[in-house]
Order: C-alpha cells, then sequence, then structure tokens
C-alpha cells in the first residue's frame, strides 16, 4: 500500500522568454537535468525553411510539437540511454567474500514536458534499470523495473525584473549544493524524492559568439534561494510500484555573487530523518537518526577568464541518534574541495588540481555522542569512480594534472592519499554499511589510489567515458584481510 506523502518538494525551472525571429537563440546542449531544457525558441522556424539554423542536440520535430498558434503550448520528447560495463577485483577491498564482481549497466529512460502557457507545465519520465548478475548480490541502486522517474506540475510567476519565481511539486530528481546533495549519476539508477520545491531564479543571459554557428546562446540565470522538502522514493522490484521511504529530506539555500572573485558564496541548510543507519556508535547496529547539516560553499569556477577556480565547503552538523534510552547527540564536521588552476585562459589547457578532505569520524563509539560526518547523497565519484571510499570518518588528499581538449575530452590523472580521521571509527566503503569495524586495527592508514580518467563528448548527446583504478591497501585494509583492489569502466552516454 502506497505510504502517505507527509513532505513535499518545490524546484525550480527556467523559462526562455519570446525571441525574435531576426535573432535566434540556439537551444544548449541537452543537459543531465532534463526539465531544464527549452525548445521554445524553435516555434520561429518551420522545419522546411531552408535559413533556420541547424541544432546539434536533436531533430526538431519531436522537440517543438506546437498547440495553437502562439506557440506558447507545446509538447517536447526525449530520451536517455546509459550503457556502462564496470569490474571489481576485487570488491569491498578484498575483506567480503565477494572476489571479482562486474556488472553490465543499462538505464533507459523517455520523457515528455507539456508547456500549457509560459505560467504552467507538466514534466513525466518513465524509466528502467538493469543490471547483469553481481557476485554478491545486486546494489542498492542497480535496478528498477519500468516505473515513474519523475512525474511533477510546476508554475512559474515572471517578474517585472525578469526574474522567475517557481513552485513546483511532485516526483523528480533533487540536486543542489553540487557534491553535497547529488542524484547519483555514477549509479544506474538516480535517486528520485515526491515532494515540493520553490526557488528565485534570476533573468536569463545572452553570451554573442558563443555558438560555432554564430547564433546567439541564451544562458541559465543564477539561482539565489531555493527551499524544498521531500520524502525519499524506493527502488522497487516490480514495475510501477516505486513509493515513498517514510525517510525525509528538506532544506534551504542562499547564494550571493563575490564580482571582484568572480565567484559566489552560497549557505545550505539540510535536513534528514532517516531509518536503519549503521555506524560504529551504538555497536555497529543500526538505529534511526535525525541529523541537521548548516554549509558554507564557496564557488569559482575554471573559465570566463579564470586562471584559476575553487570549489570548497565547510559544514556542521548536529541532532540525534536512536542508539540508546536519550539517544546519542550528533555533532560533526567536515572541510573539504578542490582548488584547480589553467595554465592557459584558452580552451586547450593542461589543468592543475588539488583535492583536500576532511571529515569527521567518532572519537568513543561507547560514549552519547556520535561524532560521524554523514551524507547519504554525497557525489562519491568525487573520490574515485569505484565509489567504495565514502565521506565519513575520512582524510583525504588527492593532487590531480589534466589535459582539456576544447569542450571535447578532459583527460585527468590523479593520486589520492587516505585515512581513517579517528581509529575508534570504522571503515565505511558503502553509503550505509561499516566495511571494517574499528577494532580490525590500531593504524589510521587506509591506503593510496591511482586513477585514470577519460571523458570525451563525440556529439553534444553522447559522452563516452572510462575510469581505471588501483587501490594500495593500508594498514587498516590489510589488518581487515584486505588487499590491492582494481577498478575498470567503460561507458557510454546518449541523450536525445
Amino acid at each position: 500500500m502506497h505510504r502517505p506523502l507527509l513532505l513535499i518538494f518545490i524546484a525550480l525551472q527556467f523559462y526562455v522568454q519570446v525571441v525574435p525571429a531576426q535573432d535566434p537563440i540556439e537551444p544548449a546542449p541537452a543537459p543531465r537535468a532534463r526539465w531544464s531544457e527549452d525548445w521554445s525558441s524553435l516555434r520561429d522556424f518551420s522545419p522546411l525553411d531552408e535559413d533556420a539554423p541547424s541544432y546539434d542536440s536533436a531533430p526538431s520535430w519531436f522537440k517543438y510539437i506546437p498547440f495553437g498558434d502562439s506557440g506558447e503550448s507545446y509538447l517536447s520528447f526525449g530520451a536517455e540511454y546509459r550503457l556502462a560495463y564496470e569490474i571489481y577485483d576485487d570488491a569491498d577491498m578484498g575483506i567480503s567474500s565477494i572476489n571479482s564482481q562486474d556488472s553490465l549497466q543499462q538505464r533507459i529512460a523517455i520523457h515528455a514536458d507539456l508547456h500549457l502557457n509560459k505560467q504552467w507545465r507538466i514534466f513525466s519520465e518513465l524509466g528502467h534499470g538493469l543490471v547483469g548478475d553481481r557476485e554478491g548480490g545486486k546494489k542498492t541502486a542497480d535496478e528498477t523495473d519500468l516505473d515513474i522517474w519523475q512525474l511533477f506540475l510546476d508554475r512559474r510567476w515572471h517578474l517585472k525584473s525578469g526574474d522567475r519565481i517557481v513552485l513546483r511539486v511532485g516526483r523528480q530528481l533533487i540536486e543542489t549544493g553540487n557534491l553535497f546533495i547529488n542524484a547519483g549519476e555514477g549509479n544506474n539508477v538516480r535517486q528520485t524524492y515526491n515532494g515540493v520545491r520553490a526557488a528565485l531564479v534570476e533573468k536569463d543571459f545572452e553570451a554573442p559568439g558563443i555558438s560555432q554557428k554564430g547564433v546567439t546562446r541564451r544562458l541559465k540565470g543564477i539561482v539565489p534561494f531555493e527551499v524544498f522538502a521531500a520524502e525519499y522514493v524506493d527502488f522497487a522490484d516490480s514495475a510501477f510500484d516505486m513509493e515513498g521511504t517514510d525517510e525525509y529530506f528538506w532544506g534551504l539555500r542562499l547564494g550571493t555573487p563575490v564580482p571582484k572573485y568572480r565567484a559566489r558564496i552560497n549557505f545550505l541548510y539540510t535536513g534528514w530523518d532517516l531509518k536503519d543507519r549503521q555506524f560504529e556508535q551504538g555497536g555497529g547496529n543500526r538505529h534511526d537518526e535525525q541529523r541537521h547539516t548548516t554549509l558554507l560553499w564557496f564557488n569559482r569556477p575554471l573559465g570566463e577568464g579564470n586562471h584559476w577556480g575553487m570549489d570548497y565547503y565547510l559544514a556542521y552538523q548536529f541532532g540525534h541518534y536512536e542508539d540508546r534510552s536519550g539517544d546519542s547527540d550528533i555533532s560533526a564536521f567536515a572541510a573539504f574541495g578542490e582548488v584547480k588552476y589553467a595554465l592557459y585562459k584558452g580552451a586547450n589547457t593542461p589543468i592543475l588540481g588539488l583535492k583536500t578532505d576532511y571529515f569527521s569520524g567518532d572519537s568513543d563509539p561507547n560514549d552519547s555522542e556520535l561524532n560521524t560526518f554523514y551524507n547519504p547523497v554525497f557525489a562519491t565519484p568525487y573520490f574515485g569512480y569505484a565509489r567504495d571510499i565514502q565521506p565519513f570518518n575520512l582524510i583525504h588528499v588527492q593532487p590531480n594534472v589534466g589535459y582539456r581538449f576544447a569542450d571535447k575530452a578532459l583527460v585527468t590523472l590523479s593520486h589520492g592519499f587516505m585515512w581513517r580521521e579517528s581509529t575508534k571509527d570504522a571503515y565505511y566503503g558503502k553509503p550505509n554499511a561499516i566495511t571494517a569495524r574499528a577494532d580490525v586495527s590500531n593504524s589510521s592508514w587506509l591506503g593510496q589510489q591511482t586513477q585514470l580518467s577519460v571523458r570525451y563528448k563525440v556529439t553534444p548527446t553522447i559522452l563516452i567515458s572510462s575510469y581505471l583504478a588501483h587501490f594500495f591497501a593500508g594498514d587498516v585494509i590489510k589488518d581487515a584481510g584486505g588487499d590491492d583492489r582494481n577498478y575498470f569502466h567503460v561507458g557510454i552516454h546518449f541523450l536525445l
């Protein structure tokens, strides 16, 4: 039986204003967040007009199907196909009995985006995730039968300033704070929510000359404020059986520009009400928790004439963990992020980077305070695409060097060093599971990892990615019965 929706969530939609035919606007390539596409500019051109611009993103005949003479009402279709192969040798750093583990993954999704007018729209997406037999069993986000991944209604209010307020209600993905709140793109099936989200969006702006075809591209505006409240949706085995989990997530984000540094500072608050979370605290058993996070995030992207970029976060967590009578108080800290430097301002340039990360661990698992930092939706490919390093009880330092080939390809070689922040706390290799208990080793040294990654954009809608990594086991892993680990991934992602 479907659980009642106790919290709903709010989000934001970008809407491009009517564009004169003599000044065409080129839609951007299909983004990962498919609901953010805008094909309204196609209304000014007949598909048989020889002078109409040629768009790389997708054929216009199914991207813009108008209703009525005004062109404000239209229907747009799209699709996604992701095929990936990955192999661990060995899984869980060899600590478990799984040994070598490989899998072939497929993600298939189709969506329909109905714009009723300038104020109202309905977005829907059907999806199916399939993974071949994994040694040791499926992962949580491996599979779901055919189901509704997104279905929401949003309402837009256009302000005189050109900004917009958007209210969205329904099922969808939710990502904010860059690394901190991620839908799990590295997994075969992404995390979806039921809820409500609202935001203020500053007006879009035009960037002449950005397109090779000589037309102007309209870039998205900035989101200075958003609020949301959501219920997690599970990964169902049966068709059309995904439903709420009685686990909840809510928050708000405020952002302001720092023009002197071409950067932005954001404040993010999030709250989680979660079930059956496992930490060393409480004897390694599973208990419910209510956790709050306050986070400051400084972001200065490379590009726009910037030689150097920074993406850095400072976070504090509080709340309670229900492992005893009266609960344990949560008090945890994190400071993490990356600094990058491009040797040249041009599109082709070497890029140097350094990640420095601190996530607190528990200092005493037998007291009444839980100090383990925890985030169930962190973008874990940040540490390595094998996704077996989690931002809990961790110190991580990773220098990297890469080369950017215009907007076509990025090749990066990295080498990371990892320690437990507290030897009294466990090694966590999964989003909600202990991989090695604290008492298996007196050492803090987890090991080091070398990774080579290649991301190649064949066209604006086809991305090929590959990752090759070797983990050199440290004392903690070896004392727990593990050893070195190899990992390989290759995938192709097609957006239509």
